[in-house]
């Protein structure tokens, strides 16, 4: 399961409000580069659900990734950073090693 923080979830909502699909418009985790402490994640959002999509639901939204990355993402929470050189949605996952 993956949670959302309350930064996340206002962030989340106020993209909503602005989508032109808003009930369609999710939290799309998947995988992005390989560093030398093993998988990075990218956190994007996304208006369509893949056929294999795992769905995950937090507080109303809804979280969708590929099977793969279900070992890495158990227990992960999805929050938002402010910080200019990484301002966005960051994922904290105890799973993903680091280096």
């Amino acid at each position: 399961m993956v949670n959302v923080s309350n930064k996340a979830a206002e962030k989340f909502n106020e993209a909503r409000q602005k989508s032109k699909k808003p009930d369609d418009l999710m939290i799309r985790v998947s995988f992005g580069d390989f560093g030398w402490g093993g998988p990075t994640l990218d956190v994007t959002l996304d208006e369509s659900k893949n056929e294999n999509d795992i769905v995950s639901e937090s507080d109303g939204i809804k979280v969708v990734y590929e099977p793969e990355l279900e070992d890495y993402l158990n227990g992960a929470v999805i929050n938002y950073s402010d910080r200019w050189f990484n301002k966005g949605f960051i994922i904290e996952a105890s799973n993903l090693s680091s280096c």
